[in-house]
C-alpha cells in the first residue's frame, strides 16, 4: 500500500492541477475544456469495476489473516524443497524436475501427461490419505483430492506461464494436474502436514503462501511434491494445505482467472503489477495526463503490463499501440532484438496493427516473432504455431487465401505434433483451417475440419461445454454459406442454449450469435424475425458495451436491410448512416468497418434509385478499401462489382462491364478462377449484358457463374438454383424451350431440397416451368406443376392475393387446353375476381382474365 501511495504521490506531482505545467489551463487558454476529457466507456468502466471488487478481497484478506494468524507463526513457518531450487542460475531449469511420461521420458504434450498423472494417480491418493491419518486431528473429511485439472486450463496455463521456460515443452512443467488440498484446523496441524511431508515424500517446490501472499491476497502454503508409481518412474502433484478459518471465510474469488494471465510469467514481481493496477484504478480512466506519466516511465515491464491491459481490456488501441512501440525500444536496447522476451512484443505489435487493420504492419511484426521464437524455442514449438496462426489471419486480410491457409495448416501440424491430437488449441487450429478453406469457397471440407474440431473438444471437455459454442456457430455459418438454412439454424440455437446457460442472457457472445441467426431469418424471408434477433442483439451490445461501441453498428447495419426488404428504405437509411456516424467516429474514416457502412448505405441508395448518391458512397468506400487493403484484393472486387451494377441500371453499359472485367481480374488473380465470388461477378455482367439486350452474352455469363457454383457450392445451392432459374429465363426468350425446361427442373429439385415444397421460390420456378410446358404442349405434365404452385401459393399469400391469381390464371389455361371446361372456366373466373377487386379495372391483367373466362365459358357451352 505504502509503495501505491509513493506511485500515485509521484504521478499527481507531475499533474498537479495548481503546478507551473498547468498555468495556462487555469487561465483558460486551454480550448479543450470538458469534451477533452476522456469519456469511460461502458467497457473500461466495467474492467474498473472488476478491479474494485478485486482489491476488495485484497483488503478483506488483509483483515482476515491478523484473525486467523495474529502472531504471524504461519506466516513464519520455515518450508524448505529438497530439490534446492529447480532454477539454475542461468535461468533456466533443471531438466530433471520435468514431468515424466509412463516410459519414463520428458512429457512431450498433455496426452503424455494425462496419462502419467491417470497411471500415477492411484499412488498420489493412497499416500494423502496416509498424510491425515499420520497428523492428530484430521479425518478424511479434512482432505480433498481434486478431479485432474481440465485441459484447457491446463493448456492455458503452460501457454501463459511456462511458454519461455527452457528446457520445453511448457507442458513439462505443470505440476497441478494432480491436486489435493488439506483443511488444518490449527498452526499445529500445519506444522505437522509440513514435517510429514518432508521426511515422507521429495519436496520439488514449495512457498509459504502466508508469507508471501498469491496476488489475488490468498493464502495457503503450496508443495509440489514428486510421488513414486510403478517402480521407478514419479509423477510431481500439487498439495495446498489450508487453513480453514481462512479458507472457508472466503470460498472461491471470481475475479483470480480473469486477472491471472497478468500475473503470471516470470518476468516481474507480482507486487509491482499490483501497485500498478491500484494506480489505474484511483486514477479511473485513460488521459493524457497517464499517458505522459507511462511514456516516462523506464520500466519496459510497467510499460508492457498497461499496454497489454489498454489493448485486450480497454479498448485503447492507439494508446496501446504508442506504449508496445515505446517497450519494444527499451527490449531491444536491453535485451537485444533475438531475445524471447522481445520476441513476445513483436506478435503483440502484429495484433495490434492487426486490428486496427493494418495487415502489411502486422505482417512485419509477426514475422519477425516468428524468427526470434523459432531461434530460441524451436521451430517445433506452439508459440511459432501461435504467431503462424496470427500471420494467417493477417494474410486473410489481405485477401490472400492461399497465403493463410498453409499458414493455419502449418500451425496445425506444429499443435499436433507437439500438443498431441487431444488439444483445445489443436482443435482451434482445425477451425482457422476451416476458416481459411471457406473464404476459398471450399465449403463442404470447411465444414469436415470444423466437425473435428468439434470431436476433440467433445472429447476433452464434454458436449455441454460453453467452448463448443463458437465451433457450433462456425459449422452454422458455413451451412448457412451453403444455404443450408436449416442445418444452420439447428447449429446455431444449439450455440445460443449453450452460451445462454454459461452466461445467463447478456453476453457479447450471445448478441454475436443472435446477429447470426437474424441473418439466416432474412435469408429465409421471415423479416419479422430476423429483426426480433437484431434487436435483441443491439440491446444486449448496448447494455454490455455502450451505445456508441462500434459492435452496435453491427446491429444497426442487418437492421437497416431487414427493413430495406420490407420496402423502408428510408427507414433503412436512418439505421445505416447511424452505424456509418458511431464507426467513423469510434474508430475514424479510414477503417475497414467504416468502409463497409459506405457500402452499405450505397446499396440501398441504389434500392431507392439515387444512383448518383449510391456511386458517390461506393467512391467513398473503394478509397478506403485501396488505401487499407490495396488494389488487388477481393475487398476492393467487391465494391467495384458494386458500382458496376449501379451503372448498368443507369443505362451505363460500357462503364458496367468495364468495372465488372476489372472486378474479374482482380479476383481471378487472388482467389482463382473457380470461387463463388468469380461466379457472382460472371453473375453481374450477365446481368449487365441481359440490359443491353445481348443475350448471347448474356446467357455465355450466366453459364460461367453456374458452372462454377456447380462445382464449388453444389447444386442444391441457392445460388446455383438461382443460375438456373436465371438460364432458363434467357433460353426460353430465345425460343429453347427444352433448354429452358431442363434447366427450371433442376432449380426445383435445388429449391425443393433447400426450402420444401410450400416456399416461394419453389413455388415460383414451378410456375414458370408450367408456363414453358404449356408453350411445348405437355399439357398434363404443365398441369401438375401448376397446381402444386397453386397449393402453395394458396399456403403462403392465402387464396385472395395476386400472386395466387397468376397460378389460377396459368392453370385455367392449361385445363382448358385439355378440355377440362368446367375446372378452366372456375379458375379463371377466381383470377379475375381477385384481379377486378384489387386492380383497376382497364388493367392488362383483368382484361385478360376477362378474356379468358369469358373464352372458356364459350368453349364449355360448345361442348
Amino acid at each position: 500500500n505504502q509503495s501505491t501511495k509513493d506511485v500515485m504521490q509521484e504521478f499527481e506531482s507531475q499533474h498537479d492541477p495548481h503546478s507551473q505545467n498547468h498555468e495556462e489551463e487555469e487561465d483558460g487558454s486551454d480550448d479543450g475544456g470538458e469534451d477533452g476529457d476522456p469519456e469511460v466507456t461502458a467497457v473500461q468502466q466495467r474492467f474498473l469495476d472488476r478491479l474494485t471488487h478485486f482489491f476488495d478481497f485484497q483488503r478483506i484478506a488483509e483483515e482476515r489473516v491478523s484473525t486467523v494468524d495474529p502472531q504471524g507463526k504461519i506466516a513464519g513457518m520455515k518450508v524448505k524443497a529438497h530439490s534446492k531450487g529447480i532454477e539454475e542460475k542461468n535461468g533456466t531449469f533443471k531438466a530433471g524436475y520435468r514431468q515424466q511420461d509412463i516410459k519414463g521420458k520428458p512429457v512431450r504434450h498433455l496426452t503424455d501427461l494425462y496419462q502419467a498423472a491417470e497411471a500415477a494417480k492411484p499412488e498420489f491418493e493412497t499416500f494423502m490419505n496416509s498424510l491425515v491419518n499420520s497428523v492428530a486431528g484430521l479425518s478424511r473429511a479434512d482432505l480433498d483430492i481434486a478431479p485432474m485439472k481440465q485441459r484447457a486450463r491446463a493448456s492455458q496455463k503452460a501457454r501463459e506461464e511456462y511458454t519461455y521456460r527452457i528446457p520445453g515443452p511448457a507442458e513439462s512443467w505443470l505440476y497441478d494436474i494432480l491436486r489435493a488440498s488439506v483443511i488444518c484446523k490449527s498452526y499445529k496441524q500445519m506444522s505437522e502436514v509440513n514435517k510429514f511431508l518432508k521426511e515422507n515424500v521429495h519436496i520439488v517446490e514449495c512457498q509459504n503462501r502466508f508469507a508471501m501472499p498469491q496476488f489475488d491476497g490468498y493464502r495457503d502454503i503450496l508443495y509440489y511434491i514428486s510421488v513414486p508409481y510403478k517402480d521407478e518412474l514419479a509423477f510431481v502433484c500439487e498439495v495446498q494445505v489450508h487453513h480453514k478459518e481462512f479458507k472457508h471465510y472466503f470460498g472461491v474469488n471470481s475475479h483470480k482467472s480473469y486477472f491471472q494471465p497478468y500475473f503470471a510469467g516470470p518476468f516481474r514481481d507480482p507486487i509491482e503489477n499490483l501497485q500498478d493496477l491500484d494506480m489505474l484504478l484511483q486514477v479511473g480512466k485513460v488521459d493524457d495526463n497517464l499517458m505522459e506519466f507511462l511514456v516516462q516511465a523506464t520500466d519496459s515491464n510497467q510499460l508492457k503490463l498497461f499496454a497489454r491491459i489498454f489493448f485486450e481490456q480497454l479498448e485503447e488501441t492507439d494508446k496501446s499501440l504508442e506504449l508496445f512501440r515505446r517497450v519494444l525500444t527499451m527490449e531491444e536496447s536491453s535485451f537485444g532484438k533475438g531475445h524471447v522476451i522481445t520476441g513476445s512484443t513483436y506478435q503483440y505489435l502484429g495484433r495490434v496493427l492487426l486490428s486496427k487493420g493494418d495487415a502489411d504492419g502486422a505482417l512485419l511484426y509477426l514475422n519477425e516473432a516468428t524468427s526470434v521464437f523459432s531461434a530460441n524455442l524451436g521451430a517445433d514449438n506452439p508459440e511459432v504455431a501461435t504467431t503462424l496462426s496470427i500471420i494467417g489471419e493477417a494474410h486473410r486480410a489481405r485477401g490472400d487465401y492461399a497465403e493463410a491457409l498453409r499458414d493455419q495448416k502449418k500451425a496445425l501440424e506444429i499443435r499436433e505434433a507437439a500438443l498431441g491430437e487431444d488439444h483445445q488449441l489443436v482443435a482451434e487450429s482445425y477451425m482457422n483451417v476451416a476458416q481459411a478453406l471457406c473464404d476459398r469457397g471450399e465449403m463442404k471440407k470447411g465444414i469436415a475440419e470444423c466437425r473435428t474440431a468439434l470431436i476433440i473438444q467433445e472429447s476433452i471437455l464434454g458436449d455441454s461445454d460453453v467452448e463448443l459454442a463458437q465451433t457450433h456457430c462456425m459449422i452454422g455459418k458455413i451451412h448457412f454459406m451453403q444455404g443450408e438454412n436449416d442445418k444452420a439454424l439447428e447449429s446455431l440455437n444449439k450455440a445460443l442454449s449453450l452460451q445462454e446457460e454459461a452466461y445467463g442472457k447478456k453476453h457479447q457472445r450471445i448478441a454475436d450469435t443472435l446477429t447470426e441467426i437474424g441473418k439466416v431469418k432474412s435469408s429465409q424471408g421471415d423479416y419479422d424475425e430476423a429483426e426480433a434477433h437484431h434487436r435483441k442483439a443491439l440491446q444486449i451490445r448496448e447494455q454490455m458495451l455502450g451505445k456508441g461501441h462500434p459492435d452496435c453498428a453491427i446491429s444497426y447495419g442487418y437492421l437497416g436491410f431487414v427493413l430495406s426488404h420490407r420496402g423502408d428504405n428510408e427507414g433503412a437509411l436512418v439505421v445505416l448512416r447511424l452505424a456509418l456516424k458511431i464507426r467513423t467516429k469510434v474508430l475514424g474514416k479510414n477503417h475497414l468497418l467504416s468502409s463497409n457502412c459506405y457500402a452499405d448505405v450505397g446499396s440501398i441508395m441504389a434500392e431507392k434509385e439515387d444512383f448518383e448518391g449510391a456511386l458517390n458512397q461506393y467512391k467513398e468506400c473503394l478509397t478506403i478499401r485501396k488505401s487499407l487493403c490495396g488494389r488487388n484484393h477481393p475487398k476492393t472486387a467487391e465494391i467495384i462489382n458494386a458500382s458496376g451494377r449501379v451503372k448498368s441500371r443507369m443505362g451505363d453499359h460500357k462503364g458496367s462491364i468495364s468495372d465488372h472485367e476489372k472486378a474479374l481480374g482482380i479476383l481471378e488473380k487472388v482467389v482463382g478462377s473457380n470461387h463463388p465470388d468469380v461466379a457472382d461477378t460472371y453473375q453481374y455482367m450477365g446481368e449487365a449484358y441481359e440490359r443491353n439486350s445481348n443475350q448471347t452474352k448474356a446467357l455465355e455469363n450466366h453459364s460461367k457463374a453456374l458452372a462454377i457454383r456447380s462445382a464449388v457450392l453444389g447444386k442444391q445451392h441457392p445460388s446455383t438454383a438461382s443460375s438456373c432459374v436465371v438460364i432458363a429465363g434467357i433460353l426460353e426468350e430465345k425460343g429453347d424451350l427444352p433448354g429452358a425446361k431442363m434447366a427450371y427442373r433442376q432449380a426445383i429439385t435445388a429449391n425443393a431440397g433447400l426450402y420444401g415444397e410450400n416456399h416461394v421460390e419453389t413455388a415460383n420456378v414451378r410456375l414458370k416451368l408450367g408456363r414453358v410446358l404449356n408453350l411445348e404442349q405437355e399439357f398434363a405434365a404443365a398441369e401438375e406443376e401448376l397446381r402444386k404452385a397453386a397449393t402453395a401459393r394458396e399456403e403462403l399469400f392465402g387464396a385472395e392475393d395476386l400472386h395466387t391469381a397468376e397460378a389460377y390464371a396459368l392453370l385455367g389455361t392449361v385445363l382448358n387446353h385439355q378440355e377440362k371446361f368446367d375446372e378452366a372456366v372456375s379458375f379463371h373466373e377466381k383470377a379475375l375476381e381477385i384481379r377486378k377487386d384489387q386492380l383497376r379495372e382497364n388493367h392488362p391483367d383483368v382484361v385478360a382474365s376477362t378474356q379468358a373466362a369469358a373464352a372458356n365459358r364459350e368453349g364449355r357451352e360448345e361442348d
